[in-house]
């Protein structure tokens, strides 16, 4: 019995695809295989896609020696691309800060030399940082230095034929005369704290200083023009036993990821 089955429905295919055949040629069947070939047209084209994007992405490695050739070449390639990014992300860091660098000098009279932060003076402890322009480039001792569009980020404290050392604001032996844009604009001096912090000292007690107020530079020191921005005030410290106020400044710029700093030709 399963034989005699098995060859009835053997038969009943043979019967059922002449039938097919017949139709076809007779073109009696013609409106439903448009049909289902526009059914099937976008489901055919959608696998030759994928078929063909498959050959591009992959390949048959004849051996061994030949996959791990290819795998190094693609672990190359993909640390070269890392690499560019990394690249790419500086450069378009270094041109943002400039930029304005370039802004603020078109602001101001004094002529400005750009120079690229090198790396730290390994010869002292304090936070000083070496720059790629010198005395040949007209730097001297005092000039100060700014970052983006005017923040006072520093003084020059020695320099050498192509190579200068700017002593930063946050240095504990830096010392600013200041002012408070504030109504009374009180005058002070801002001072580093071992590269942990800035603060203003010698502030008047009857002076009114809120958080958030801007201190810039006051031009009563040498070489060092009015209107720097140094930082905003951060704390106020205004002890009755003392004879002066305090306040503790947040520096604008960040001082541990300049790259690009501007030294202000002030003499």
């Amino acid at each position: 019995m399963p034989d005699r089955s098995g060859r009835k429905k053997y038969l009943y295919l043979i019967f059922v695809f002449g039938v097919l055949v017949i139709l076809h040629y007779a073109k009696l069947i013609a409106p439903l295989e448009i049909f289902l070939r526009s059914i099937a047209t976008p489901m055919l084209s959608s696998l030759s896609t994928i078929s063909i994007n498959l050959g591009d992405r992959y390949q048959v490695f004849k051996n061994k020696d030949e996959f791990i050739s290819s795998y190094r070449a693609c672990l190359a390639t993909v640390a070269r691309q890392a690499v560019d990014k990394a690249a790419a992300a500086l450069l378009l860091e270094e041109n943002n800060e400039l930029r304005q660098l370039l802004t603020f000098h078109k602001k101001q009279p004094a002529p400005m030399v750009v120079a690229n932060i090198i790396g730290k003076e390994l010869l002292t402890v304090g936070q000083t940082v070496l720059i790629d322009r010198g005395s040949t480039a007209g730097l001297v001792a005092d000039q100060p230095v700014v970052a983006e569009e005017g923040i006072l980020i520093g003084k020059i404290l020695k320099v050498e034929p192509n190579i200068a050392t700017v002593r930063l604001i946050n240095d504990n032996q830096s010392k600013i005369s200041a002012v408070i844009l504030n109504n009374n604009r009180g005058l002070g001096v801002v001072e580093g704290g071992y590269g942990i912090s800035l603060r203003m000292n010698l502030i008047p007690r009857d002076e009114a200083v809120r958080i958030g107020d801007q201190v810039v530079s006051s031009g009563l020191e040498k070489n060092i023009p009015r209107g720097l921005l140094i930082g905003t005030v951060a704390v106020i410290e205004n002890e009755p036993y003392k004879p002066f106020q305090q306040a503790i400044l947040n520096s604008v710029a960040d001082l541990s990821k300049l790259t690009v700093v501007g030294a202000l030709l002030t003499r």
